[in-house]
């Protein structure tokens, strides 16, 4: 049996694949950095975080929901 989603079942669904995208790119990126962060020789503690990458904010996920949204529009 085949089903159609509404418009709003299919916004949810980007809505939540923009979220996986996002945050998996944000772990992607944040592994990388601490296996290449510098670390106290001593406890293996990281020395700094400032270059740490920036969780990623709910703009950011609608954004890439916007992306997607275009895409399945045709526009």
């Amino acid at each position: 049996m085949v089903s159609n989603k509404n418009a709003y079942e299919i916004r949810t669904e980007i809505l939540s694949m923009a979220q996986g995208f996002v945050m998996q790119k944000f772990e992607n990126e944040r592994n990388k950095w601490e296996n290449s962060a510098d670390r106290h020789p001593d406890t293996g503690q990281l020395l700094s975080t400032d270059d740490a990458p920036i969780y990623p904010s709910s703009d950011d996920v609608l954004l890439e929901a916007e992306k997607l949204y275009s895409f399945v529009d045709g526009k």
